[in-house]
């Protein structure tokens, strides 16, 4: 064999193992998502969900004012209770605002503003997915009001803070409390509320069990935060 074949040979191989071990990372739905290429990646709803519920928000450094101890709070969770908390035509937005996360991981916004290459990384991976689901965010300004109104709320519930000043000092949290979820049942909610606002087929009985219903028999923010039903949640859908 000449030296030219065996380098054509020797191409081809570095191109076949590139694909499959190069910048990708496997999915629970056995596919490869790749970071050089997230818009030719396939990934699935499920994916996402479950991505985003073993994903832990703040770096895993949750402690719970209401439970007095550690505890494990997903993104999947931040996710569907912000969902809960904008108007219906931004519900399924919400719901799928840190898609990104769901291959890139939750990097804390500190460390994110001093890794800027890793911020392009991980939006062009969440504009690919959302493009992949015919997502487009209509209002971006009031999502991110959302967003940190939700942080503004888990950082009263969920971290010691003990009232040093941030950027978001002036920002209301949200008027629910939160008891975080275990990551199955995060999942579960995530994608039974993504088929609520999609109007995709719906989980299976022995799905639906686990997750924070209450007898208007949607994902209830109070339910979720370990209170009785207060009628908010049949507000949200009256007004839809």
């Amino acid at each position: 064999m000449s030296e030219q074949d065996e380098k054509i040979i020797d191409d081809m191989r570095a191109g076949v193992i590139r694909k499959a071990i190069g910048p990708t990372i496997l999915l629970g739905s056995g596919t490869y998502f790749d970071f050089e290429d997230p818009e030719s990646s396939e990934i699935t709803i499920e994916d996402i969900a479950y991505g985003l519920a073993f994903e832990g928000r703040c770096a895993g450094q949750c402690f719970s004012r209401l439970l007095q101890r550690r505890v494990f709070y997903s993104v999947a969770q931040h996710c569907v209770l912000m969902s809960l908390m904008v108007p219906p035509e931004l519900r399924l937005q919400a719901l799928m605002h840190e898609v990104g996360e769901a291959v890139c991981g939750d990097m804390t916004a500190p460390l994110k503003s001093l890794n800027p290459s890793f911020k392009a990384i991980e939006k062009r991976c969440e504009a690919a997915i959302l493009k992949r689901f015919g997502i487009t965010m209509t209002d971006p300004v009031a999502l991110k009001h959302a967003d940190v109104r939700m942080l503004a709320t888990e950082r009263r519930d969920l971290l010691l803070w003990r009232g040093e000043k941030w950027s978001l000092t002036d920002i209301e949290p949200y008027d629910f409390h939160i008891t975080p979820w275990a990551p199955e049942q995060a999942a579960e909610a995530f994608l039974a509320r993504y088929a609520e606002l999609t109007g995709s087929p719906a989980p299976s009985p022995r799905e639906v069990g686990s997750k924070p219903h209450c007898e208007h028999r949607q994902i209830c923010p109070d339910v979720a935060s370990g209170i009785a039903c207060r009628g908010q949640c049949a507000t949200l859908r009256e007004v839809e």
